[in-house]
Formats: C-alpha cells, structure tokens, sequence
C-alpha cells in the first residue's frame, strides 16, 4: 500500500513538473502586459472601453507576427479605480505574472503605483492626469492630458468665447479635483477683475442627491457652471442645476465624459460643453481601426479606447526595438521624443509626459 502511494506521489510529481516546463515554454513564445483598468465601479465604462482599445492593439500586432514573433499576451485585472485593489493587482501581476510593464488609469490609482514601480523597476503608462504622477520615476509615463492643461484650455473658453464673467467650480473630492479646482482659482483671476469666481464647492465621490450642490453653484448667478468628477455624478448634477431653472453654460472636464457623464442625462445635457481629445478623424488608419472597433464591440471608437489603444502599440513598438527590459523600454521612450500612433502624434516630453490635444465641444 505504502509502495503504490509513493508511486502515486512520484507521478504527481513529475506532472507538476512537466506542466510548469510546458507553461515556461508557452511563457518564451508570448509577451505579457498588464493592465489594471476599472472594469467594475463607478469608472466601469471608461474600463470597459480601456479594455476594448487594448485587446484590439494586441490584435492588431499579434495578426502582423507579434512582437519579433512574439505575440502579446494581455493579462487584464480589475482595480475598480481603488487605490488598495489596484495595489493587489500590481503585486499579482509582478509576481505571479512576472510582468514588467503595465498599463493602467485614474490619478488616485497612479500616484499610488508609480513609487513602487518605480522602486521595482516596471514600466507604468499611466491614463490620468495629476501632475505629479510623473517627473520623478525612470519607469513611468503619462498619456493623458494634465490638469493644469485642461483647466487653462477651459479658461480661456470661457472668458473668449463663452464671455462668462461669473464662474461657479463644482469639484469632486480626489487628487485630479482638487489640483483641477485649486488651478482653475490661480487662473480665472488672472484674465481681469470682471472674470471671477462667485462660488467653489468641493462634493463627496459618495454623493447622489446634488441638490444642494446644485442650489449653492447658481445662487450667486453664475454666467458658467464648470464640473470635474466622474460619470454618473456629473450627469446627476447637470440634471439638476437644469431642475432648479439654470439656463447658464455649463462646462465639464473630459474624465466626466470619459466616464459617462452624458448617460441618462436626456434633453439636460443638450448645448452643454465639454473637453475632449482632439483626435485626427480623417487619419486612413484610424478610419480603418475605427471600423474594426464598431465591429469587434458594437460601438464607436471614441478617444478613450483610441488613447489606450496607442499606449500598447508605443509598448509594443519600444519593446521590438529595445527588448524586454524595463531598462531598454524607458530609455527607447525617453529618446524617441515622437511616435505616429492611430490618430494623433504621440509627443514624449522629458517629464516622460506624452499629452494629447484637446478641444472643447458641444453636446448636441
């Protein structure tokens, strides 16, 4: 008996082993890189769209021989844009992944990581748009807007164009919002006396009603309303300053939009302003990505999954030509200064910042 269990033991053994020299081989034929996006949460559909802009790179690459005859592996985790879910799902993707590159969104998400990537040596693409995220680390960069760049873009609309004198801030309690918040009150002064702000109110990321929010931003009269949060909150504010009889302008960031902010918001959210990336439409590969998108996932290839997208491709494209190194992928990025991605020129500036332009529309 005792024979047949040792021999029982031996072979399991030597099956442990002979899978994990299978999973090492199957490793040598692909590239890993992580995401950490919020697929779940509040966030969930700018994560769902992050999602989507990434599997169709990886794709895309893998379809045209991979990287060096490598194809992309992408192992996607869900931080729900929550900094100690993010934390764990970085540490899962070092360790047990061995992944050395990740690609990741939110502020608060990226001021958490870029330290310890930094101390361990992975590369971090951060989406988000706190200035300090980057400028500091070898192995961190940034394609997203900054928020200083947005709120100057948002001031000078409305002082130029919107001619608004009186301006009422309505911003969400988190780092973008406030350095967005704190920037906008440095320079809403600066373009005259008569340009002023009436009213600064700060919200909870737990708030739902917005009623109060709503009646202390138009109590003093503001010619514009300007809004940075996420998703369905922004949305639930602009239907309610609409309730409370606004007819004002009223201007949001591109995060709210990113996340939703329009979703439900009806005939509300018509003539209202926004910031967005602006994209070269007319590009013949973007028009040809594009239409793979719409067919992949039913919906259309907006900046968000466009964004993402030409993160991995700039990813793939330093990894073919400088290797697997973290080491070699920094230095390829920080001295290339420039990449052709689907849609826009990727500019990559010595803070390791690679900021799209934007532009302020009008929903329709």
């Amino acid at each position: 008996m005792k024979r047949i269990f040792s021999l029982g033991v031996i072979l399991l053994i030597i099956c442990g082993l002979i899978w994990v020299s299978c999973q090492k081989k199957v490793e040598k034929k692909v590239v890993k890189i992580g995401a950490i996006l919020p697929l779940t949460g509040k966030s969930s559909l700018l994560g769902e769209m992050a999602k989507n802009g990434l599997i169709l790179a990886a794709k895309k690459t893998n379809e045209k021989g991979g990287i060096n005859g490598k194809k992309i592996k992408l192992i996607i985790e869900d931080g729900q844009a929550d900094i100690k879910i993010s934390l764990s799902a970085f540490r899962k993707l070092v360790k047990f992944e061995n992944v050395n590159c990740i690609i990741t969104t939110h502020s608060s998400v990226g001021l958490t990581l870029a330290p310890i990537a930094n101390k361990e040596k992975i590369i971090l693409i951060v989406h988000a748009s706190h200035p300090k995220i980057t400028g500091n680390s070898h192995y961190v960069f940034r394609h997203s807007n900054v928020a200083d760049q947005e709120a100057k873009i948002i001031t000078d609309f409305t002082s130029n164009i919107l001619n608004g004198n009186k301006i009422s801030i309505a911003a969400m309690n988190d780092d973008y919002g406030m350095v967005f918040k704190n920037t906008l009150e440095e320079l809403i002064p600066s373009k005259g006396k008569n340009f002023r702000i009436v009213a600064s109110i700060i919200y909870e990321k737990t708030e739902t009603d917005f009623k109060t929010v709503a009646q202390k931003l138009i109590l003093p009269n503001p010619d514009v309303v300007v809004i940075t949060g996420l998703g369905n909150g922004v949305g639930i504010l602009i239907r309610r300053l609409r309730e409370f009889g606004y007819q004002g302008n009223i201007v949001i960031t591109l995060a709210a939009v990113a996340t939703g902010a329009f979703q439900g918001t009806g005939e509300s959210a018509k003539g209202v302003y926004y910031v967005n990336f602006d994209i070269d439409s007319e590009d013949p590969h973007y028009k040809e990505v594009a239409k793979e998108y719409k067919e992949m996932f039913n919906a259309d290839f907006s900046a968000a999954p466009l964004i993402f997208y030409n993160s991995l491709i700039l990813v793939a494209e330093a990894i073919q030509k400088a290797g697997t190194s973290p080491d070699k992928i920094a230095n390829y990025l920080e001295n290339i200064r420039s990449f052709k991605g689907i849609g826009e020129r990727m500019d990559i500036f010595k803070e390791h910042d690679i900021v799209p332009k934007l532009k302020v529309e009008k929903k329709q």
